[in-house]
């Protein structure tokens, strides 16, 4: 039976809920998903898995996302594990290369990728990913520079890129 480990970190941006197993972080869930959204996509992936509340087997994670959200971490390098067609995890891999403060469009993604006509494939991938903040894909963006399509909605996306903008340029977080 799957171990699957859970814990809760509050951040500037509201409870983010954290599950991992043996080989990776698999799941950050934003706020907007709430608990009965968490526990529901839990259910789905891991079917009878013993789910353990432990704080201690996230603590990494806990660290790494704490030191973003205080600006003293530009990059990820947690275990990380994603399940999905070799489509998407190609596109969660290309926006993982997307540099801190930066931004891609949906296009910019698919051409990337070899898939320059993939641009709405892209954002359903995207919509998908189980990873948000540690799999960037608050920083792809509509063609023309707009904020479109988060799940963890518009205003969030906005307040991550300010969020990185202002570590960038040295201002308050």
């Amino acid at each position: 039976m799957d171990r699957v480990f859970l814990s809760a970190l509050e951040s500037p941006v509201g409870t983010l809920r954290l599950a991992s197993t043996s080989g990776g972080l698999v799941k950050v869930s934003l706020p907007a998903e709430g608990e009965n959204g968490f526990l529901a996509w839990l259910a789905l992936r891991f079917p009878g898995a013993d789910l353990v509340c432990s704080s201690d087997e996230n603590g990494e994670f806990h660290r790494q996302l704490e030191e973003y959200f205080q600006g003293s971490r530009t990059a990820f390098d947690c275990r990380v594990k994603v399940a999905g067609s070799a489509f998407t995890r190609q596109v969660l891999e290309e926006t993982r290369r997307i540099p801190f403060g930066g931004t891609a469009s949906y296009g910019e993604v698919a051409a990337a990728i070899g898939q320059p006509l993939a641009a709405r494939a892209v954002g359903r991938a995207l919509a998908a990913n189980p990873l948000p903040i540690i799999i960037p894909c608050h920083r792809v963006i509509g063609k023309g520079g707009s904020l479109v399509g988060f799940g963890g909605g518009l205003v969030l996306k906005g307040w991550l890129l300010a969020h990185e903008r202002r570590v960038l340029y040295g201002q308050p977080t």
